[in-house]
């Protein structure tokens, strides 16, 4: 493992990203403003459709290049490396586009009683986005290969103030035009995924111009559907469950609370301003979680397994400790951090429960991509199928009898048994039961 390299990266990501989620949290703490919190409810409804063929479409392209190419450059295939590459570019814009379609076709089957006040057509402008998303996924999953993380970073930063810059210029025109708030997110979104497209294709033309000449890999697709399929398999079926919960959650707080807008004003609180604040701190795990893919990737392809222990027992401790402090703030001054944001004091009380997520989320996603660089798509697909059954019977049980009591716990219990599981198989694979001496 490159040391010095690898820290290097993750200070990149993790300022980049720093930098970004604050933009969006500013920006989210803006849109909460001029929708409210029952259409808010609905905008988080929307996005987890999004989400469901988003993933499909990129979640297993990114991993895939990132962990073929990073097996070539770590043998110094280059060549190869670069035709791996190419190949990602085509397929996944095919894939994204074929998402796209399905989405739109899905978009008029969408339960009107959540999905009323324009939801369904933010549904379909979001679709259009999807060969655009793609295609820049697969590129973000090669730089990443190839460590330059930079360039990830800077294309990150253009489409959140480029989705920024769109929403502040339509909404103020939304209601002479006679669309919803939902529908001008959704636009936002679209055009900041089609001017990261065009970043994309920029940086994969130079990229073409200044490297060397692809060589064909043979056997690239028998290498590719063992990583391919596991994690857009798992991907999908977990963003289809956590579909059917989010449905689930805000139709057993409508029977819990006998008011729909009340219970869709409860999820809107908890989805769209509790929880993405409790899981800002993440801001500086993520990176770390995503550059090791191909550094467990490496070793394991070089047979470092001391290395491979080593690194992970290092950003296990790491990752705990910074988790119990970042949920600190959250445990002490949770109703004077929703005030200062202009939030309901109900969203104080959510982000003080909600605090315990803190630990929970980071052990997971450190965890998630150790496993992915390990090759164990298949526990990891597992794992979250677990996780997603069982947070879906809580939704059908625990909400509609205690409410948005319920959801909360079924959002923390959910997370307990995902980091248990996940831990237990990352510890039996590379035997860090015990501190490993550092080299």
């Amino acid at each position: 493992m490159r040391k010095k390299l690898f820290i290097k990266n993750v200070m990149i990501m993790s300022f980049s990203a720093l930098l970004i989620r604050c933009i969006g949290m500013l920006f989210a703490v803006k849109t909460a403003g001029i929708m409210g919190a029952e259409m808010l409810g609905r905008f988080r409804l929307v996005l987890c459709v999004y989400a469901l063929f988003l993933l499909t479409s990129t979640s297993g392209t990114g991993i895939t290049v990132t962990r073929i190419a990073g097996d070539l450059f770590a043998c110094r295939k280059d060549a190869q490396a670069c035709f791996v590459r190419d190949r990602a570019a085509g397929f996944s814009f095919l894939l994204g586009t074929a998402a796209g379609l399905l989405m739109l076709c899905t978009s008029f089957f969408l339960p009107g009683d959540l999905f009323s006040g324009g939801a369904a057509n933010a549904v379909r402008i979001l679709a259009l986005s999807l060969p655009f998303a793609a295609f820049s996924s697969s590129m973000r999953g090669y730089f990443t290969a190839k460590r330059k993380i930079l360039r990830n970073s800077i294309e990150q930063l253009i489409e959140q103030l480029a989705e920024i810059a769109v929403f502040l210029f339509i909404c103020p025109y939304s209601y002479k035009l006679g669309i919803s708030p939902l529908f001008c997110a959704a636009a936002a979104t679209c055009c900041a995924e089609i001017i990261s497209f065009f970043y994309s294709a920029a940086l994969l033309f130079i990229d073409k111009r200044n490297n060397l000449r692809p060589v064909k890999m043979q056997g690239l697709f028998s290498a590719a559907l063992p990583v391919l399929l596991p994690c857009t398999a798992s991907s999908t079926l977990r963003s289809a469950l956590s579909l059917i919960e989010n449905c689930l959650i805000p139709a057993g707080l409508i029977r819990a609370a006998s008011h729909g807008g009340q219970a869709m004003a409860d999820y809107g609180i908890i989805s769209g301003m509790a929880l993405p604040w409790i899981m800002f701190p993440s801001v500086f795990i993520i990176p770390a979680s995503q550059l090791i893919v191909p550094e467990m990737s490496g070793a394991r392809k070089l047979g470092q397994k001391n290395s491979i222990a080593h690194m992970s027992h290092r950003l296990i401790r790491a990752a705990l400790i910074y988790s119990l402090i970042a949920m600190l703030p959250f445990l002490i001054f949770p109703y004077e951090l929703a005030g200062l944001l202009g939030y309901p004091q109900r969203a104080g009380f959510f982000m003080r429960v909600l605090a315990l997520l803190i630990p929970l989320s980071f052990l997971d996603s450190i965890a998630d991509g150790m496993l992915k660089g390990l090759d164990c798509q298949k526990s990891y697909f597992r794992i979250n199928m677990i996780e997603s059954v069982l947070r879906i019977i809580m939704a059908l049980t625990l909400v509609p009898l205690f409410g948005a009591a319920g959801a909360a716990a079924l959002i923390l219990l959910g997370e307990l048994v995902n980091v248990t599981l996940s831990m237990w198989k990352l510890l039996s694979v590379c035997r860090i039961s015990t501190p490993c001496p550092a080299k």
